[in-house]
């Protein structure tokens, strides 16, 4: 039997970015918040199985490649066959662990209370925690917001047994590194792991069924990928899927779909994912997600239940930590009385830690064709960069999209060292009304990745000015081929 109900204002469910910011932001608009977390630690997968553990991984990685490339001789660099991923990851404990006091701090100073247990609906206001006792603790909320996250999914036609086939949480725990590794799925998850692996010197071959790998990026960055997976050894299967893996003792054969086969040690199985739904007895509150475990919300992310809030990754694409920090936050902004027509930046920068950094915000040339709006690109390649060369990752580019009449920038997209970070100047002069004189203009540190954006403006002018020669009547024309 549940002890006495206690109340509430709002109640969160999930302590993942989603669920840590839109508690704090709550509180901050001075309502009485409690917190539940299934889990004993905090930060759902973002600290736990996903981000920061596949990042801590990728890191080790890309040192290791980073260092063979800077030819500095008498020193070599190889991976024991006997050294195991988690030991790999270096770093992974000491910085979850960070993660774990600086969530709990955070919560502990904006007030929350946090309770340990399996949260469940009982009616649209009562919520029930099963802690771990074997006990039940019944909260009354004013508000809810679902921020449960999301898990690997497993398609029923493969066995994982994280033995053989493993998904993208349970591939972090492998024994030691394989010889050869199949990945199912190019998404981002396949994507990276399979380039971290690959830069580890195991023999990777990614089967992914769509024409490219990333197809939502824009185009010509996501060839580029594909191109350096090529050069970096990676096996490409394009157009096709793995319809059957068959695991022996020391490999699993693969066939594919045109009945070619190929074999792995191990096989990657990374389909996407799946909310995590199953406990909240959803109907109680009159609420149902969809066949892929997502709730769907509006522009202030309340469901179909106006009390009742989702965010994060529960609520689908993008599914980045950085996005589902701000859902919080502008959940709960406007559940709670704050700026309730605040809505989530249009600008929101897409980071993806493969090896290279891909990263992008804004508008992409086939979104800008799609509209009819004239545009014009500038590049600037990293691998004549001298930092990039510095550091031992002379490859890929940056690249700025901007409108034809007066330079404002629209988009960039950069494939190479630190993109991730490399976005975030144009995304600020993006969000500015900043145009391509900026760059030009301002002066860069040398020698530094950022000083490409200059490089890629004036690149970019240069096409402006060609472009301004041209007669309308050449211009169609060139348009039409």
């Amino acid at each position: 039997m549940a002890a006495c109900m206690l109340s509430y204002d709002v109640v969160v469910i999930g302590s993942g970015p989603a669920g840590e910011n839109g508690a704090i932001q709550a509180a901050f608009l001075g309502k009485k918040v409690a917190l539940v977390e299934k889990e004993a630690v905090p930060g759902g997968a973002c600290a736990n199985t996903g981000t920061i553990p596949s990042k801590a991984l990728r890191e080790t990685a890309l040192a290791i490649k980073q260092a063979r490339a800077r030819d500095v001789h008498g020193i070599e660099f190889t991976v024991s066959g006997t050294v195991t991923v988690p030991e790999l990851m270096g770093r992974r404990g000491l910085v979850t662990a960070r993660e774990h006091s600086r969530i709990r701090d955070a919560l502990n100073r904006a007030g929350v209370e946090m309770f340990r247990g399996v949260a469940s609906f009982v009616d649209p206001h009562t919520i029930r925690v099963s802690v771990p006792d074997g006990g039940e603790q019944d909260l009354h909320a004013d508000v809810v917001l679902l921020a449960t996250g999301t898990r690997p999914f497993h398609p029923p036609q493969y066995a994982i047994d994280n033995a053989r086939i493993y998904d993208s949480d349970s591939i972090l725990m492998l024994d030691r590194v394989p010889r050869s590794l199949a990945v199912l799925g190019g998404g981002v998850a396949g994507c990276e792991y399979a380039s971290i692996f690959a830069a580890l010197g195991v023999n990777v071959s990614i089967i992914d069924s769509k024409e490219r790998l990333l197809p939502w990026l824009d185009a010509e960055v996501s060839l580029a990928m594909q191109d350096l997976f090529v050069e970096a050894g990676i096996d490409l299967y394009q157009r096709t899927r793995a319809v059957k893996l068959e695991a022996s003792d020391r490999d699993v054969l693969v066939t594919l779909a045109d009945r070619s086969r190929l074999v792995a040690e191990k096989v990657l199985v990374a389909a996407g994912r799946v909310g995590n739904v199953e406990s909240l007895n959803l109907g109680a509150a009159g609420l149902q997600a969809n066949d892929k475990g997502l709730l769907e919300v509006n522009a202030f992310y309340q469901t179909a239940v106006p009390h009742v809030y989702a965010a994060g990754d529960l609520v689908g694409f993008p599914g980045l930590a950085s996005t589902s920090m701000e859902q919080g936050r502008v959940a709960m902004n406007h559940a709670c009385g704050g700026a309730r027509t605040q809505k989530l930046s249009s600008l929101l920068p897409v980071g993806i830690y493969t090896i290279p950094e891909i990263s992008g915000v804004g508008d992409t040339e086939e979104a800008l064709r799609a509209r009819g709006q004239a545009y014009v690109v500038g590049r600037a390649s990293l691998t004549g960069n001298a930092r990039a060369n510095l550091v031992g990752e002379a490859v890929g580019f940056l690249k700025l999209i901007a409108d034809t009449e007066g330079g404002k920038l629209l988009g960039v997209h950069c494939i190479g060292p630190h993109a991730s970070e490399l976005i975030h100047l144009g995304q600020a002069v993006m969000s500015h009304g900043g145009d391509l004189n900026y760059f030009v203009e301002a002066v860069f540190n040398y020698p530094t990745l950022g000083e490409a954006y200059k490089h890629a403006s004036y690149d970019a002018l240069e096409h402006m000015r060609e472009r301004a020669n041209v007669t309308p009547i050449e211009r169609a024309a060139a348009q039409k081929v």
